[in-house]
């Protein structure tokens, strides 16, 4: 094998010994599928927690709406049956 051809075989190689070596050091780093679905669990639980504390804050906010609206309703009324009793 002439000399050219094996130190070119011979950079080649040092370069794929490299490439792997980076990629030895970055797979372990690498979510597994089991990783991925836990995640995806865990982000599973979390929205459906903040979707359920969202509705209470939203029942609870119309809750208050309602009483108050029920409060005005009852004063307009009482002053609709005022004024009707003084137009008598």
């Amino acid at each position: 094998m002439p000399t050219e051809r094996i130190e070119r075989i011979e950079r080649r190689t040092e370069s794929l010994e490299r490439r792997v070596d980076r990629i030895e050091q970055v797979v372990p780093t690498l979510a597994t599928r089991d990783d991925l679905k836990a995640t995806e669990e865990r982000l599973r639980t979390h929205v459906a927690s903040s979707i359920r504390e969202s509705e209470e804050r939203t029942r609870t906010h119309f809750d208050v709406v309602t009483v108050s609206l029920r409060h005005d309703i009852q004063l307009v009324a009482e002053a609709v049956a005022t004024l009707s009793e003084r137009e008598r």
